[in-house]
């Protein structure tokens, strides 16, 4: 199956400040309420990628409706808002870490002007 191309691009300051950082995935519970939860983000041919445990609450959010925002922030005042839907690459077993993937729909980004 061909990867989907994101409709987002990103800029040089906002991809260095992805990649390897923590942000926050949110994800949407069983009743309709956010789940928010620290991962480790990295980036891989425009896509946003993660892993988590193999029983964790945000997957089995994303097995009930893939819909994520992912904020990844920092000092002074700067941010990247992603949304878009998570996609499972492979299931862990056991121990072993699920892999998942985010192609951006929407981006949203600040920084703190410098000087």
């Amino acid at each position: 199956m061909p990867k989907a191309r994101s409709p987002v691009s990103f800029e040089e300051w906002e991809l260095e400040r992805i990649r390897g950082s923590t942000a926050v995935v949110t994800t949407i519970g069983r009743d309709g309420a956010p789940h928010a939860a620290p991962v480790r983000m990295n980036l891989e041919d425009g896509a946003l990628r993660f892993e988590t445990n193999s029983d964790s609450q945000k997957l089995r959010n994303i097995d009930r409706d893939p819909r994520v925002a992912i904020l990844v922030h920092g000092p002074p005042k700067w941010g990247v808002l992603v949304k878009g839907r998570a996609e499972i690459l492979s299931r862990g077993v056991g121990k072993e870490q699920t892999q998942l993937r985010v192609v951006p729909e929407r981006k949203a980004s600040w920084r703190r002007k410098e000087g």
